[in-house]
């Protein structure tokens, strides 16, 4: 009942690292070194984004896992231990969103500091981390669109095609287009 945690990118040891989870650490690591950078250029201290970091990744990891596990629910229901479960897949990016927007306003309710300061400065970075994150669809054979024949197509294995589509091999790249769409 799992999807799969996808392609992985290099192991260490018994420890995989999957495309889909390097891509968006990298996309995450990239929006809150974005934000540092631009409260300095708008010359406040960026420090406090360490801490705000923390707890948004936190919450939008247990966000992305409640929202997946809400979805699959039959499932979960019948295995609740594998709730748990991260290594073998299961997260939205809905779920990641609204977890990490709620503890955001807490945050910002807590230290007493303007949330739409914090906003304008981290929305920008959170787009640029959807764009890259996309781009684990395509290490991972999903997220593609009808099957075409323009020459930006991307061809998809048999076994990750839905059956209604089982002769068409190129499809249209959706991820691609999500993710130029997020970048613009």
């Amino acid at each position: 009942m799992f999807t799969s945690p996808g392609a992985i990118a290099f192991s260490v040891g018994p420890v995989a690292v999957h495309y889909y989870g390097l891509l968006i650490g990298m996309g995450v690591l990239c929006a809150l070194f974005y934000g540092i950078t631009e409260l300095k250029r708008r010359n406040i201290d960026g420090e406090i984004l360490y801490d705000m970091g923390f707890w948004l990744i936190l919450s939008g990891i247990v966000g992305a896992r409640l929202y997946y596990v809400v979805f699959k629910w039959s499932y979960f229901e019948a295995n609740p231990l594998d709730i748990l479960a991260l290594w073998k897949g299961g997260l939205a990016i809905h779920g990641a969103l609204i977890g990490g927007f709620v503890a955001f306003l807490a945050f910002c309710k807590i230290k007493n500091i303007s949330w739409l300061l914090y906003a304008d400065v981290l929305i920008p970075g959170v787009i640029f981390a959807q764009g890259l994150g996309r781009w684990g669809n395509f290490f991972n054979n999903e997220a593609f669109g009808a099957p075409t024949d323009l020459p930006w197509k991307v061809f998809i294995p048999q076994g990750a095609r839905p059956s209604l589509y089982a002769d068409f091999e190129y499809f249209h790249p959706t991820f691609l287009y999500e993710s130029l769409w997020n970048l613009f």
